[in-house]
């Protein structure tokens, strides 16, 4: 009987500290949350650096970490280059962007003012006086917003820093996670591993190449059109793409402001230009890319966004896309793959 009672009371202990250990645990990845992104970025940077290193090892079959480190010299080399050479009119760009997107704002509710279509609108509007101010104010911090950059500057540098320390060692790393499993379920977590490895690394190839596509195809169009500042509107929009559902329509805003604010028709071909450059990247250069990468169901990306929104804010929103891509490698392992079933349609009642 007493040896009854002293298992009873051991497994009771047992689940307390269990419980008490995974509330402990929610607690401290609630209070870290965004440094837990920041680290899963550093891991997609660490697997791109990685790649990289791998194809210049097996190419021109030099070691590994010469090559790591030829590649990231050649990285600082070009950017250097670009940003003694082309950074001063960059800066100088976002910093008239800064400036001409308040007087953008005031001069399309000026027009809309001076229009009867606009006039309607405003009064369709509860409180038009006030939408059309706080509008406006809201549209004199975008560029505060896009030129304020320290904080994501410096998250960037972080980022960027840990991928290279994670990329130069990535076994130690792994490794040191890895003995906190069970021996049992080790297997599964490196098969999980390198489906995550493997979903990433093509889905990072994929979006740098629609980024790089997008900006110059936004930069050459809005350029041909007249709109002002193109090269930093095409930055600005290969630097949303990054974002699937939102960063494309919040890269539009700047845009067709400046452009509605010269003329109304230049404000539709702006329009016209990205919504041209967003239908080929949609539907030419993502469906070719994904046949080598997991393609992520919108519905899932925006469900993830919205989650991630509420928990860590804009971090949560931009890596929501690589965070689903991840947990669809999981599953894929995880879970066995079963034959596809057809959607049941209603049939028509004749």
């Amino acid at each position: 009987m007493h040896d009854v009672d002293d298992k009873f009371k051991s497994r009771v202990s047992f689940t307390l500290l269990a419980i008490a250990a995974l509330a402990l645990a929610v607690f401290l990845i609630w209070i870290g949350r965004v440094i837990f992104l920041l680290l899963f970025a550093s891991a997609i940077g660490a697997i791109l650096l990685t790649t990289v290193s791998n194809w210049l090892h097996s190419r021109f079959k030099i070691k590994q970490g010469l090559a790591l480190a030829l590649f990231l010299c050649v990285t600082f080399a070009v950017t250097a280059l670009v940003v003694w050479s082309q950074g001063p009119n960059i800066v100088q760009q976002f910093a008239d962007l800064e400036t001409d997107l308040p007087v953008a704002a005031h001069s399309l509710l000026t027009q809309m003012r001076s229009q009867q279509w606009g006039q309607w609108i405003l009064r369709q509007s509860p409180g038009s006086e006030q939408i059309s101010s706080g509008f406006s104010f809201a549209l004199t911090r975008i560029g505060g917003i896009v030129v304020s950059s320290a904080t994501i500057l410096a998250g960037l540098v972080i980022v960027f820093s840990l991928s290279i320390y994670f990329s130069a060692e990535p076994e130690m790393y792994y490794n040191g996670i890895r003995r906190a499993v069970p021996e049992e379920y080790r297997g599964k977590m490196d098969a999980c591993a390198a489906s995550v490895a493997q979903i990433l690394r093509w889905w990072v190839l994929a979006k740098l190449i629609s980024m790089t596509l997008v900006g110059a195809l936004i930069s050459i169009g809005l350029w041909i059109v007249g709109v002002p500042l193109a090269g930093t509107l095409g930055i600005i929009a290969a630097v949303m793409t990054f974002i699937p559902n939102v960063g494309p329509l919040i890269s539009v805003i700047p845009a067709a402001l400046l452009a509605l604010a010269i003329s109304p028709t230049k404000g539709l071909l702006a329009l016209l230009v990205f919504a041209i450059v967003f239908t080929i990247e949609g539907y030419v250069v993502t469906p070719l890319l994904e046949r080598n990468i997991v393609r992520l169901p919108p519905a899932l990306t925006l469900t993830m966004q919205l989650l991630l929104a509420a928990v860590a804010g804009p971090v949560g929103v931009a890596l929501a896309a690589p965070v689903a891509a991840a947990i669809l490698g999981i599953l894929s392992v995880l879970l066995p793959k079963a034959p596809d079933v057809p959607v049941p349609t209603s049939k028509r009642v004749a």
